[in-house]
């Protein structure tokens, strides 16, 4: 009974203030909006020089294909100096130049490699790479495309390797960066909600009451922590339908198992919170040390944009303390491969022991409090 008279008094406050209920239910889809359609690794739009000096059938069927492939703009030209060209990649005209040398076809109607030189802006460093790949496939298409045509052997092919791209065939980018986005948000607004409860207390000089009833620490914490517990299920399931909805991630997974690492997660981020509300002595120092600890590890440390795995050691062995590197596994999971417990269970153990030390933690300072 206690506990239910808590969770009623937080209810009243949160009803009371409009801007947490919005906070707390439209912020997470609107930053999963936002960063959803921003954050991508896919390239699009690449303008691309395509100096053909050859003027053969076999440059313009290169041409065709790169059109084909739907991420250039190309500017055609079958005179261009290099002069020239430097001067188009230094103003940012064009980002690439395929150059196309005389003798390109010949070399082709003798079954020999026929070279082709391609100078890109390496400036900014990761869409050079993704533009290299795409002209990289083009090329490879376009080379098994001339040796299926002309020879009935595969000349100059020894190897043959069949490429199969599992959980994302398309590669598309959003099947990654969505369900990584979620685990980040949650993480985000789950400590950030609660991180003043308890200090907004303090604030408004209502603990000094709480004192003088006979709730105990963990009927406090438990009863703080379940409307935001509830309101957090109702924001994992708006960015689930969000992300199945607008950016149509395949969901191939247990939606049991969905909640139930929701469930485990959000107490460990709710319970980050309160602890935070706990030791802060306003609900301004509470909301900053909520921030530090949630969006820079979310965002760093938790293998959402950049892989643990290329990090300094000390960065890794951080890695371990953040629980939305859990969550992301799990989520990531049961999104596009279908995994199971079995194959999830660490992560699994990992959230359930950070949610405990948490409100664990919680309990025994609200206890020191009261002494």
């Amino acid at each position: 009974m206690r506990i239910t008279a808590i969770i009623t008094k937080e209810i009243i406050h949160i009803l009371r203030d409009a801007r947490m209920l919005y906070f707390a239910i439209i912020w997470p889809v609107l930053l999963l909006l936002l960063f959803g359609y921003t954050v991508s690794f896919n390239v699009k739009n690449i303008r691309l020089l395509f100096v053909d000096f050859d003027r053969s059938r076999e440059s313009r069927e290169f041409l065709h294909t790169l059109e084909a492939s739907g991420s250039f703009e190309i500017d055609y030209t079958t005179n261009s100096s290099r002069t020239t060209c430097s001067n188009l990649l230094k103003q940012g005209v064009v980002k690439a130049v395929i150059i196309i040398p005389k003798g390109f076809s010949k070399k082709i109607s003798r079954g020999e490699e026929a070279e082709f030189q391609l100078i890109i802006d390496g400036g900014d460093s990761n869409t050079a790479r993704v533009f290299l790949g795409y002209i990289l496939g083009a090329s490879q298409y376009y080379r098994q495309k001339i040796i299926t045509e002309r020879y009935s052997f595969n000349a100059g092919m020894p190897i043959d390797c069949r490429i199969k791209f599992l959980y994302n065939p398309s590669l598309r980018s959003q099947n990654f960066v969505v369900p990584g986005l979620i685990a980040v948000i949650l993480m985000i607004i789950g400590t950030l909600i609660t991180s003043s409860t308890i200090a907004r207390e303090w604030d408004r000089r209502t603990m000094e009451q709480l004192f003088y009833t006979p709730i105990k620490a963990h009927e406090l914490i438990f009863g703080k922590l379940f409307p935001y517990l509830v309101i957090g299920l109702l924001q994992t399931t708006l960015v689930l339908l969000t992300g199945i909805m607008v950016f149509n991630v395949p969901f191939k997974g247990s939606i049991i198992l969905y909640y139930t690492a929701s469930i485990l997660f959000l107490l460990g981020a709710l319970g980050l919170g309160l602890f935070l509300s706990l030791i802060a002595k306003s609900q301004q120092i509470a909301t900053m040390l909520a921030f530090l600890t949630s969006v820079l590890p979310a965002f760093l440390l938790s293998g959402f944009i950049f892989p643990i795995s290329s990090m300094p050691f000390i960065l890794r062995g951080l890695s371990y303390l953040v629980p939305a590197k859990y969550f992301l596994n799990v989520i990531r999971g049961v999104f596009l491969k279908d995994s199971g417990i079995t194959t999830l269970w660490s992560d699994f153990l990992a959230m359930f022991l950070f949610a405990s030390f948490f409100l664990g933690i919680s309990i025994i300072r609200f206890k020191k409090r009261i002494s």
